[in-house]
């Protein structure tokens, strides 16, 4: 039995009808694959990404599955990817899944992920059932999953030769949007007016996600608060650089910080 059949078997047991349909679609069609672990950036930039399609394409509908926006058009298919970070992802071989197609990277600092993790896996999705930050880190949900999933894209960029596949980081695009948005773009040879890519900057804003979260305008679970009433729910959760510090407690951030110096990838810079 090829890797490839053995994965799909395995994808089949472990995920609903629907979602596996759509994602054996998404493969088959596109050209090219976002990947990232949770709370990396990707719902801000396929947001933006969207906006850049609709205006600049004329394609009505900005759609959280991008790739929906381009299918039978002349553009390039873009499928929006966690590589399996969710469950169980060391079952499926992601990379070779992916062999043929261009790569964007996206990642975070793993001190800001594992945050955001906790509160999205104890406020949003209820993965876990704690309510402990410092057990959260250390359980099969924490630090050794994100640090895993980034070593194992790292080695799949050294595989290619840093060819066909671009590292697009959170903090860069935090820090200058527009240019790591165009950058993005290039790499997908979709062109986009300075004006255009201005307009998705400000779509993508947090205070306009937060609107559209708060309207539920997608009419979608993965764009809308799970409590109302409790921002640490919120997809748009803080969006600040760094917010880590004031979040971990100083134990847990030397501990983090030492486990990310001591096995993760020097590749992504991390930690800073």
């Amino acid at each position: 039995m090829t890797q490839k059949l053995s994965s799909l078997i395995y994808t089949l047991k472990n995920y609903k009808i629907k979602s596996i349909v759509q994602n054996i679609v998404s493969i088959a069609i596109s050209d090219a694959v976002v990947v990232s672990f949770q709370k990396s950036g990707r719902t801000w930039l396929r947001l933006m990404f969207g906006k850049v399609l609709s205006e600049q394409y004329k394609i009505d509908k900005i759609k959280l599955d991008a790739q929906w926006m381009t299918i039978f058009k002349p553009l390039p298919n873009v499928f929006f990817s966690h590589g399996g970070c969710i469950k169980n992802y060391n079952k499926i071989n992601f990379q070779k899944m992916f062999s043929n197609k261009k790569i964007i990277l996206l990642v975070r600092d793993p001190r800001a992920v594992i945050v955001s993790l906790f509160h999205d896996h104890t406020k949003r999705n209820h993965f876990y059932k704690g309510n402990s930050q410092s057990e959260f880190i250390k359980t099969k949900w924490g630090l050794d999953k994100v640090i895993t999933f980034m070593n194992g894209w790292a080695e799949e960029f050294k595989q290619r030769n840093g060819k066909n596949i671009l590292i697009l980081r959170y903090e860069d695009l935090y820090t200058n949007t527009a240019r790591e948005l165009k950058k993005f773009l290039d790499f997908l040879e979709v062109k986009a007016d300075e004006d255009i890519i201005d307009q998705a900057v400000e779509y993508g804003s947090v205070k306009n996600m937060r609107r559209m979260e708060l309207k539920n305008s997608f009419d979608d679970p993965r764009m809308s608060p799970g409590n109302i009433n409790d921002q640490n729910s919120y997809r748009t959760r803080k969006c600040k650089l760094g917010s880590f510090r004031e979040e971990l407690s100083v134990e847990d951030l030397n501990y983090v910080t030492q486990e990310i110096k001591g096995k993760l990838d020097p590749l992504f810079g991390y930690p800073q």
